[in-house]
C-alpha cells in the first residue's frame, strides 16, 4: 500500500517507524490540476486543495493528513472517497493549551494504532528514535545552507526533502552543491499561503525583480526546518515528536496567532528585512483576510498578492511585483 501526506502537522518520522515511505504531496500548482481538482471539490475550494486533489492519480494511496482547516479536511474527506484505501485524518487543534497539547499527543497515538492495524507492525521505540534522529539531522543541515541559498533554490530544497525518503535526502544533501549565490536585493520576507511546485517560477520573478526572499514563513520555507525533537535518552519518543511538532512554528490557523507573528517578526529583525510580500493563493481565507494585520504587527511595507495558479508569470503579477521593488530605490 502506498501512503501519501498532505500536511506538515502530520509527522513523517512517524510513518518511516513503521518502515514506510510517506512522502508529502506538494501539488504541482498548475491550472490543469486545478482545474481537475475542482471536478471533484467544486468551485469554493482553495486553490491548494484544488489541485492536490488534481495530481497525479493516487487512487491505490492511503491519504493521511491534518485537520488545519475546514477546506483541508474537506479534501481529505474527498481524496479518501476515490481511493481504494480511504484516508486517516487527525485532529489538529487550533489553540496553544496544555489541553490541547495533551490532545494533539492523542491524535498522534491514535494515528499509530491505525497505522499499525493497517500494516501489521508494532511501533517500536528504536525505529522511531532513528527516524526522528535522521530527520532532525536533515533539518539541521538544510538550517546550516539556508542563509546561502536564494528563495526559489530554498523552497527547491524543501519539497525535495519533503518526497523524500530520509536515506536519500541525506545521501542528496551529502553531495549538495550549492547554486549561484543569491542576487543582491531588497530583503524581504515571504508569507501567505504555501509554494507549489510550479510556483518557483514566481520566487524567481520576485528575486529578479530586485528583491531577495531572505526569509520565508510559510510551510514550504523556513518554517519547515526552523525545529527539532531534540530526544534525549529518558524520552518517549512518541511524547518528544508530539510536543516538538505541536511546538514547532505555528501556521496562521493558530488561534491566537500571535506565536506565528513572534516568529515572523523574529526573522524580520534577524535578517534584516525590509519589506513583506504576502501571498494568498485563490480561495484562501486563512491567509488572504490576515494581510492588513500582518503589515501592522509585521511593520514593513507590504505587498499583497492575490494569485491563482495561472498568474505565477503573469503581467498583472510582474507589474507589481516591479512597481513595489521599484519604490525601495
Amino acid at each position: 500500500m502506498d501512503f501519501q501526506t498532505v500536511c506538515t502537522y502530520v509527522p513523517r518520522e512517524l510513518l518511516e517507524a513503521f518502515g514506510l515511505e510517506a512522502p508529502r504531496l506538494i501539488p504541482p500548482g498548475t491550472v490543469a490540476s486545478e482545474s481537475r481538482g475542482e471536478a471533484r471539490s467544486g468551485a469554493g475550494a482553495c486553490a491548494w486543495c484544488k489541485s492536490a486533489l488534481g495530481s497525479a492519480d493516487q487512487a491505490g494511496a492511503l491519504w493521511v493528513g491534518g485537520a488545519t482547516c475546514d477546506q483541508m479536511r474537506r479534501a481529505l474527506e474527498l481524496a479518501g472517497r476515490a481511493s481504494a484505501a480511504g484516508s486517516l485524518i487527525i485532529g489538529v487543534p487550533k489553540t496553544r493549551t496544555a489541553e490541547a497539547e495533551a490532545l494533539y499527543e492523542q491524535e498522534l497515538r491514535w494515528l499509530a494504532s491505525e497505522l499499525g492495524r493497517r500494516t501489521g507492525r508494532m511501533l517500536e521505540s528504536g525505529p522511531l528514535r532513528q527516524a526522528i534522529e535522521a530527520r532532525d539531522d536533515i533539518r539541521a543541515r538544510m538550517r546550516a545552507v539556508r542563509t546561502r541559498l536564494s528563495g526559489a533554490d530554498f523552497t527547491a530544497l524543501v519539497h525535495r526533502e519533503e518526497t523524500l525518503s530520509a536515506e536519500r535526502m541525506i545521501e542528496f544533501l551529502d553531495h549538495y552543491i550549492i547554486p549561484a549565490p543569491r542576487k543582491p536585493g531588497i530583503p524581504v520576507l515571504v508569507a501567505g499561503s504555501p509554494v507549489a511546485t510550479a510556483e518557483l517560477d514566481w520566487l524567481r520573478l520576485l528575486e529578479d525583480s530586485g528583491l531577495s526572499v531572505v526569509a520565508d514563513a510559510t510551510c514550504t520555507g523556513d518554517r519547515a526546518v526552523d525545529f527539532s525533537v531534540g530526544i534525549t535518552g529518558a524520552d518517549d519518543p512518541l511524547e518528544a515528536l508530539a510536543r516538538a511538532y505541536f511546538r514547532r512554528p505555528p501556521c496562521l490557523f493558530v488561534r491566537p496567532n500571535d506565536e506565528f507573528y513572534a516568529y515572523a517578526s523574529r526573522l524580520v529583525g534577524e535578517r534584516g528585512v525590509q519589506a513583506v510580500v504576502w501571498r494568498s493563493v485563490r480561495g484562501c481565507d486563512i491567509h488572504a483576510l490576515e494581510a492588513p494585520r500582518a503589515a501592522r504587527l509585521l511593520g514593513r511595507p507590504l505587498l499583497d498578492l492575490d494569485m491563482s495558479y495561472g498568474d505565477s508569470d503573469s503581467p498583472r503579477i510582474r507589474t507589481r511585483v516591479e512597481a513595489f521593488a521599484e519604490s525601495f530605490r
